[in-house]
Formats: C-alpha cells, sequence, structure tokens
C-alpha cells in the first residue's frame, strides 16, 4: 500500500462510498468494488472510517428537533444518480459540521472522554466546562458533556468534583444503581466492592437511588450496588477527603479496614495472620506514600507486631 493521501477527491469518494454502503439497494458487486477502493491506498480505510462514524451519530440525535439530523436524513442514499450527486454535496457539508459543531462539548451530540489513574497514583482532569475531576489511585470515570448535559459514569474507585453549577445542564454523577445530581457543590464519590459512599464538602448534591434525599455540605450517605440506602461510615467528611492532601485519617475504624486503605496506595500485600484482629480499632493520621511509617504506628498502639515473609509482602501478628 501507498502512504496516505488525503485530498478533496479522496474525501468525495469516502463520502459517497458511505452513504452507498448505508443504501438498502447497495449491491454484492459494489461492496467488492468498495473492498477493492479501501485496498488502493492506506489513507482510503482511515477516511472512510471517519466519515462513516460521522453519518452513524445522525442516528443518536433520533427524538430531538435538530434541523441538522432533519437535513442529513432527509439525504439519504437515492437511487437516481442525479440525486445522489446532489445528496453528496449536502452530506459533504453535514457531515464536515457534524465534525466541527456537533462533537463538541456545547455541540448537539458533545463529547465523550474516558480517564483512567493508575495504583498509586492522583491526578487532577480539568472539564471543558469548568469543572474539574480529582481521581484518587486506581480510578477510572467516563465523561460525556454536551448542549444538553453533564454526564460522569465512575467505573471504578473514587473522585473528587468540584463542580461549575449550569441550571439548564445538570451534572449527573452515574455509581453502580445511583446518580447524584450537582445543586452547586463540592462532593467525593467512592465506589467500594459493594457500597457507594457520598461525602458533600460544599454546596448540595441529590441522591437518586431507590430512594431520593438531598445532601448538604458535612453530610454523608451510603448505598448498596441494588440502590438501597444503608448507613454511612462514621467518619467526618475531612476525614474521608484527607487522602487529597496526601494523608488517610481514621477515627476508630476497624484494623482490616484501615489496612485495605492503605492498600489502595501501594503495590506490598498487608495481610492479617488472623482474622480476629482485624477487630480492633484504629485512630490516627497517616501519610499515604509512607506504609512502613503507617504499620510501624499501627503496631505501637494495638497488641501486634509486623512481619516481613517477603520483600512485598507484610504478615500483622499477635504479639
Amino acid at each position: 500500500m501507498t502512504s496516505p493521501k488525503i485530498t478533496d477527491k479522496t474525501k468525495d469518494a469516502a463520502i459517497a462510498w458511505v452513504l452507498r454502503l448505508h443504501s438498502e439497494s447497495c449491491t454484492p458487486e459494489e461492496r467488492r468494488r468498495f473492498s477493492d477502493w479501501l485496498d488502493q491506498d492506506s489513507g482510503h480505510r482511515k477516511l472512510f472510517e471517519h466519515f462513516d462514524a460521522r453519518w452513524q451519530a445522525l442516528d443518536r440525535f433520533k427524538g430531538l428537533d435538530s434541523p441538522i439530523r432533519h437535513e442529513a436524513l432527509a439525504y439519504r442514499p437515492a437511487r437516481k444518480q442525479s440525486k445522489q450527486v446532489a445528496g453528496l454535496a449536502l452530506a459533504a457539508s453535514i457531515l464536515l459540521a457534524l465534525g466541527l459543531t456537533a462533537f463538541t462539548p456545547n455541540g448537539w451530540y458533545g463529547v465523550g472522554m474516558k480517564y483512567t489513574v493508575t495504583h498509586g497514583s492522583h491526578e487532577t482532569i480539568d472539564l471543558a466546562d469548568g469543572s474539574h475531576l480529582e481521581l484518587n489511585s486506581d480510578s477510572e470515570v467516563k465523561v460525556h458533556i454536551s448542549r444538553w448535559q453533564r454526564s460522569v459514569e465512575l467505573l471504578r474507585g473514587e473522585v473528587f468534583f468540584s463542580v461549575v453549577h449550569e441550571a439548564q445542564r445538570p451534572f449527573v454523577v452515574t455509581a453502580a444503581n445511583g446518580h447524584i445530581v450537582d445543586i452547586g457543590t463540592e462532593f467525593d464519590v467512592y465506589l467500594q466492592a459493594d457500597t457507594v459512599l457520598v461525602a458533600v464538602e460544599e454546596g448540595s448534591v441529590r441522591v437518586d437511588a431507590n430512594e431520593t434525599r438531598e445532601l448538604t455540605a458535612n453530610q454523608t450517605l451510603a448505598y448498596n450496588r441494588n440502590g438501597d440506602f444503608i448507613t454511612a461510615s462514621a467518619d467526618n467528611v475531612e476525614n474521608l477527603t484527607a487522602w487529597r492532601r496526601g494523608q488517610l485519617i481514621f477515627d476508630n475504624r476497624r484494623l482490616d479496614e484501615v489496612l485495605a486503605e492503605l492498600g489502595r496506595y501501594h503495590n506490598t500485600q498487608v495481610r492479617l495472620a488472623s482474622p480476629a484482629l482485624g477487630k480492633l480499632k484504629v485512630s490516627g493520621s497517616f501519610r499515604i506514600d509512607r506504609l512502613a511509617s503507617a504499620l510501624d504506628t499501627i503496631a505501637s498502639t494495638l497488641p501486634v507486631t509486623v512481619q516481613h515473609p517477603s520483600a512485598d509482602v507484610v504478615v500483622l501478628r499477635n504479639r
């Protein structure tokens, strides 16, 4: 294959093939010729996929009274060549318009992005609307911003949201079987194994699960993956969001829960020699990046000793 060549002629050909292949009258012979066209130049496939994605995206405007969608769908491939040529010209302008306007944060369809933070990392994401997401260790979100709504799906981990409130364009966070709707606020959402924990630092949010509740500053709420509200952690909001400052703060928390939180930031495996040790209670402030120091402090306040059976394994045993 030759190197990609993007010219007006190849753009027109790519759009023509998009129109033709989406036509119910497209013949097997035409599909064979399309395959031959793809093989002629390595840039053909890339260009075709670009315009085909734009064309298929028009179907996502169903139900919207969108002039651009109405005009575009009115010019689906025609059987007569003269109409198809006219449709081709309009389709080209529509597809280009979609590429420039509809797929922007303020466009009809908007833009979607996925952000991932690896184990032990911490990253702040600035969104196009001025809002900010702080992703904690081992976290992943899908963000979609359009003219109509701003939505975030929390796939795993924990995120602190600083939202620029817009009454006409809601900001909605989905986590398991619940939705957290911003009412102008800063809040934390932690997707745990069986529970979703919501903590509001400033402003207020509405939590929609099997019930609906509104939270204001310094309030927390939890629901399980079925969407039922349950008793939230006894920790206050400042403690729950201390990870943003590089700390973990615990107030009378079970040892097994403390070790699970510390493990979110380190590759070292920390184990308990006996499950009964997990019921011991821990209080204190620990630096996230200093695992050894945290374990030594725990050992000095609880009846446990720290052992290192291997380089990447730590075991806490009865003293």
